[in-house]
């Protein structure tokens, strides 16, 4: 009986997953590239701001470099501003308050985070 329900449920999941597999677009490079452009916004309650940023690319990676991790959180920070609006400087950014910074990437890399996790 049990060995019956696990089959029952294998075969839904293969349904599923097939159905899911027709449905699913192709990639195309091209419409992914559009997007990466694209500015977003997000409220970081925190300093009761609204923050635009933009998300980081393969060819960013190399402006991230950094010796330690917290190098690599401002610099990730700064990149992503930056791209946003070219007045932010690493400077600037190396000059905000902690806890300033911390809410900021917090608020902008949560999406990141829960992509990973599906």
């Amino acid at each position: 009986m049990a060995n019956e329900k696990i089959e029952k449920f294998r075969r839904k999941l293969k349904e599923f997953e097939e159905k899911k597999r027709e449905q699913a677009k192709i990639f195309k490079i091209d419409e992914v590239l559009a997007d990466s452009n694209k500015t977003y916004e997000v409220y970081v309650p925190e300093i009761d701001a609204v923050v635009k940023y933009k998300k980081l690319t393969i060819g960013d990676l190399e402006d991230i470099k950094g010796k330690t991790d917290e190098e690599i959180a401002i610099r990730l920070l700064w990149k992503m501003l930056n791209k946003a609006d070219p007045e932010i400087t690493l400077e600037k950014v190396k000059q905000l308050p902690i806890e300033v910074a911390t809410a900021i990437l917090q608020k902008i890399s949560a999406p990141l985070f829960q992509m990973q996790k599906q």
